[in-house]
């Protein structure tokens, strides 16, 4: 490949610094590092004992960087990109190159995606509000064994804080540009012998936005969202214990506009500010979801625990846009969803000295019922169809998942570790109700009858991998492991009934050698790893279906591909009071077998940027009278990206771009009170998030402009 020698000198060039003798030998007394305990294999484990590629960030990290929604993570994540899909909704997860790039809400990411153990089965469900959480989980590449379900890409965890026996509470709040103001608090405590609780809420609302529509004059990008959660922990004996999740979240924001050069229209020709646009209609959403799950644990026998996982998950939607971006009728969206869902696991682990082997089953069910419309009185007649003035598309999809696996770690001899997994996966997705309709004169005339298809498949997916402890303070680490993305059913409106058949399943073997070194007397952490994907039968969505309406968008396996690339990642603690971390991704990916038109062999995978690089330097000093003063600079730099793969036009291509963001503050020493002032986006760049080709043109969606404000902290 194009750039795989480059990439695999410079990794090797960065991992050998941490063998340099000069550097471990300086003592570094006070200065370690905090210990970080993750779950990336069930169980806790310090982060220098998973033989995994693992971003993990913590609680204190989440809050120091304002991070929000899970979009957010990407930027201080190497090799992960989160992108919505459609203005600031349906977020598409691309880890490594590896993502699906559609907005439909019956087909599933290729990352999974967990809240507290539990899969999240469509991308509408992703644009939940962190808050109150202990960390984020980032594992890159296939997770096939122990999360299962459509992880080729990998997985992310985000992790709630836990009830405490102490009383402790506390709140945050902020005031910055736009009339943003938000709150969040939290109450945890006691509340009966064995019995500890904890409940925390966040409420966000911004007056003001951040874009203009020409056509009546409004501001859009108000913000409205209210996220809420309970945990119930009950330990009745030293062997037993429940934990009892019971969340929810309500989001009535501004959909953002979409920046579009209409070729029925003029309103846009001299218009060049990418923060005004246009819409007939309030762009808006009405998002409620709601869930519940119990964690159980039972150490039944010396070393042996079972675990079973029981949740439900719901969320309605209702998606309002104007993807003409004028005043006329012509792609008006109206996105109507409704998903529930509902799984079970459980898991019996055995943690010995020298062998630790965890076996279990898994059952999902869901289902995912859509209506979509398009409002199109001003378009249809141009395209032939007169005398209609809507069009749309409706379904109905349930999809039944069951699966076995195990896990192995074995000791086989001092110094080596052997790990090995399998998982057999069932499924069935029926696709049923399934037309698309058109609308004239206030009556609705079905294109073809309701189609209903199924789609049968089971899968065994799997890991052998080799971890090496042998050299004072470093892990290295190697694996070969396979995951599967089920096939499914495209969520768009189409001509053609044909189109509603099923896609197969895409699979991905994962070659990967990774270190992980402790230097400086425990003052610096710097993990490498390098990875070839042979990623085949991809599936893609871009324009690939035509239609009376011009091209219209779909899904499909559309072939094959290689993916070689790695990360490295430093967090050193250099003086008592500065603190760096730095991070690089790089990537080559190339299509290396097409069987869809328009998609190139040779050309780059969407949502792929060779390089990317974030960091965060933190400065803490401590103040006379009890008081400390810290400053932290956040950045990260993004390469070239294609947005499509279809054509790869060059509309859909963004340059290459840093974000740079700082926070200042004061604070007591003890914790009780820091009050900060930030900023966001401080050299106010201008940059895409995403591009949709539709009928009528290429949609842009514009990240913020420069943002900043003050908050308060409290700590009870």
């Amino acid at each position: 490949m194009r750039h795989s020698r480059k990439l695999l000198a410079t990794l090797i060039s960065a991992a050998s610094m941490g063998y340099q003798p000069h550097l471990a030998a300086q003592p570094r007394e006070g200065l370690q590092l905090e210990e970080i305990i993750v779950t990336a294999q069930k169980r806790e484990q310090s982060f220098n004992d998973v033989g995994i590629s693992v971003t993990a960030l913590t609680g204190d990290d989440l809050d120091a960087l304002r991070m929000n929604q899970p979009v957010d993570i990407a930027a201080q994540t190497p090799n992960l990109r989160i992108n919505n899909i459609v203005a600031n909704s349906i977020p598409n997860v691309t880890i490594r190159g590896v993502g699906l790039n559609d907005y439909a809400s019956n087909n599933n990411p290729a990352a999974g995606i967990y809240t507290d153990d539990v899969y999240l089965v469509s991308p509408a469900m992703l644009s939940f509000q962190m808050h109150d959480l202990a960390r984020v989980e980032v594992l890159k590449g296939p997770q096939g064994t122990l999360f299962g379900r459509n992880t080729t890409a990998g997985a992310v965890n985000f992790i709630a804080k836990r009830p405490t026996e102490e009383l402790e509470a506390g709140a945050t709040v902020e005031y910055g540009r736009f009339g943003y103001a938000s709150g969040q608090g939290f109450v945890s405590g006691g509340l009966a012998p064995g019995l500890n609780g904890r409940l925390s809420v966040q409420r966000i609302r911004q007056s003001d936005g951040h874009q203009t529509n020409r056509v009546n004059g409004n501001d859009v990008g108000r913000v409205d969202s209210t996220a809420w959660r309970g945990l119930l922990q009950w330990q009745p004996t030293e062997r037993l214990d429940f934990l009892l999740n019971v969340h929810g979240g309500k989001d009535e924001s501004d959909i953002f506009l979409i920046k579009i050069d209409n070729p029925f229209s003029a309103e846009d020709d001299n218009d060049s500010d990418v923060f005004s646009s246009g819409a007939s209609v309030d762009t808006v959403q009405d998002i409620d979801s709601e869930g519940v799950s119990l964690t159980a644990n039972w150490e039944f026998a010396q070393k042996l625990t079972l675990t079973t996982i029981s949740a439900w998950e719901e969320l309605d939607r209702f998606h309002v846009e104007d993807r003409d971006a004028t005043s006329l009728l012509q792609l008006d969206g109206y996105f109507d969803n409704s998903i529930e869902q509902f799984s079970q696991e459980v898991r019996v682990s055995y943690l010995g000295d020298t062998w630790v082997w965890i076996a279990g089953a898994f059952y999902g069910n869901d289902e995912v019922k859509t209506r979509d419309r398009f409002d199109s009185a001003d378009l249809l007649p141009l395209l032939g169809l007169e005398g209609f003035e809507s069009l749309g598309n409706e379904y109905r999809q349930e999809t039944d998942s069951a699966a076995a696996f195990i896990h192995s770690e074995w000791t086989m001899m001092q110094d080596w570790r052997l790990t090995s997994g399998l998982r057999f996966t069932d499924e069935k997705k029926t696709f049923s109700d399934a037309f698309t309709y058109l609308i004239g004169g206030g009556q609705e005339a079905p294109l073809f009858p309701a189609v209903r298809n199924e789609y049968n498949t089971d899968n065994l997916s799997g890991k052998i991998g080799l971890d090496y402890t042998g050299l004072e303070n470093t892990l290295l680490y190697a694996s070969i492991s396979k995951g599967f993305k089920s096939g499914g059913f495209q969520g768009q409106l189409t001509f053609d009934p044909s189109d509603l058949q099923p896609f197969g399943d895409e699979t991905l073997w994962a070659y990967e050698a990774g270190a992980k070194l402790t230097l400086l007397e425990g003052s610096m952490q710097l993990n490498t790893s390098f990875f070839f994907y042979d990623y085949e039968d991809m599936q893609f969505y871009g324009g690939i279906f035509d239609s009376p309406v011009g091209t219209l968008f779909g899904i499909a396996n559309v072939g094959d591909s290689e993916v070689t690339g790695g990360e490295i990642e430093l967090a050193w603690r250099a003086t008592e009071a500065l603190d760096v971390r730095l991070g690089l991704g790089l990537l080559d990916t190339e299509i290396t077998r097409s069987v869809v038109g328009g998609v190139a062999e040779g050309s780059e995978l969407p949502n792929s940027p060779e390089v990317n690089i974030n960091g965060m330097i933190r400065y803490e000093q401590p103040l006379s009278g009890g008081l400390y003063f810290e400053t932290i600079l956040d950045f990260n730099y993004q390469d070239d990206v294609t947005f499509d793969i279809v054509r790869q036009p060059i509309e859909a291509q963004e340059e290459s771009y840093w974000l740079w963001n700082a926070r200042a503050g004061i604070g007591t020493q003890t914790g009780s009170w820091k009050i900060s002032v930030w900023g966001k986006n401080l050299s106010d760049e201008r940059y895409r998030t995403q591009v949709l080709n539709s009928s009528v043109g290429y949609g842009e969606s514009w990240g913020m402009p420069r943002t900043y404000g003050v908050s308060l902290e409290l700590d009870i």
